[in-house]
């Protein structure tokens, strides 16, 4: 008797600190790390084609691998290659720390799913930044990119953490984080061409979430979102949350086309990106987009609250479709 009591005990306590693991795996301590690492003036704004950005690749790379993320199929590994003549748009800033001459890489990495492994929903960002001066003005200010978009790398990562901590995921989850898609959307068009679309359930793509001029504090809009039943299964997972979603209003700006969600779009899957800020921040695309403007307690808790409105497209009882 016991040994049953205290086996007891040890089960209930195990499942304590795995629940207590899983609700404190979006903490501000790792979004902080991950900006920190990712928006530094060491890694020279993630330009498209440079050693930095190689760097950046590999600690993506690492950071899967610690999760126990599983390559997409028929990869050995989390790099995925692509190539593309788009370096010729660089070549006024082209030095010797540039790269393999046309190649890019995105970093992939998936946790098959327990019951429907055969459906899947991608988590996307693009990981690279603007290639202005190669990453730098006249004065040696760097364009680092921090809301843009290393808060919606950040975003992917802190979620593929989570989920690999749960266990519990019915569809396939796969987690893309994209090069290239300041220079016309390359890495996502690159990846799409991989994906049967009949197999991917939707695609939630997360793009400058670290501000907040569009949507308000603790709050996220969803582009093209009224093409789709998403928004309407989010508000559904949302209901009590302390995370709301603003309406998206007028797309003036073409969010919609402009952003990785995009080349996923294009081919009859369900795909829309999720931000807080737009054109209109006034550090967007400019040297000033630094870690230390970046709200982290609201970045923590929009990251939270798409972990909470993604619940029943994870356990694979919603399925949105286009309108």
């Amino acid at each position: 008797m016991i040994n049953r009591i205290l086996i007891s005990i040890s089960l209930l306590l195990s499942l304590a600190i795995s629940a207590q693991i899983k609700v404190d795996s979006f903490s501000q301590a790792d979004a902080k790390k991950y900006l920190n690492y990712l928006a530094s003036d060491k890694m020279e704004g993630r330009v498209n084609f440079t050693k930095k950005q190689l760097q950046v690749a590999g600690y993506l790379s690492n950071e899967f691998r610690s999760f126990g993320l599983t390559p997409f199929p028929q990869y050995s590994n989390y790099f995925q290659p692509f190539y593309t003549k788009e370096k010729e748009k660089l070549s006024p800033y082209l030095t010797t720390d540039t790269v393999h001459m046309d190649t890019l890489y995105n970093i992939v990495g998936i946790i098959p799913g327990k019951n429907k492994p055969d459906e899947a929903i991608i988590f996307s960002a693009h990981y690279d930044h603007v290639d202005i001066n190669l990453g730098f003005t006249k004065t040696g200010e760097v364009f680092n990119g921090a809301n843009d978009n290393a808060s919606g790398t950040t975003a992917v990562l802190m979620l593929a953490k989570y989920f690999s901590l749960r266990k519990d995921n019915e569809r396939t989850l796969v987690f893309c984080l994209f090069a290239g898609e300041e220079m016309g959307l390359l890495g996502s068009e690159a990846f799409s061409r991989q994906v049967e679309a009949d197999k991917v359930s939707a695609v939630i793509n997360i793009e400058m979430i670290g501000r907040y001029n569009r949507s308000g504090k603790g709050k996220f809009f969803i582009t093209g979102s009224k093409k789709s039943t998403l928004e309407y299964v989010f508000k559904s997972n949302l209901i009590n949350s302390t995370v709301s979603i603003e309406p998206e209003g007028d797309d003036i700006t073409n969010l919609f086309k402009r952003s990785d969600n995009f080349s996923f779009a294009k081919k009859g899957i369900v795909s829309h990106s999720i931000m807080c800020s737009d054109d209109y921040e006034d550090c967007y695309h400019n040297p000033c987009d630094d870690v230390n403007r970046i709200d982290l307690n609201h970045m923590t808790k929009v990251i939270r609250g798409i972990a909470q409105a993604c619940k029943t497209l994870i356990d694979g009882s919603d399925t949105p479709e286009w309108k």
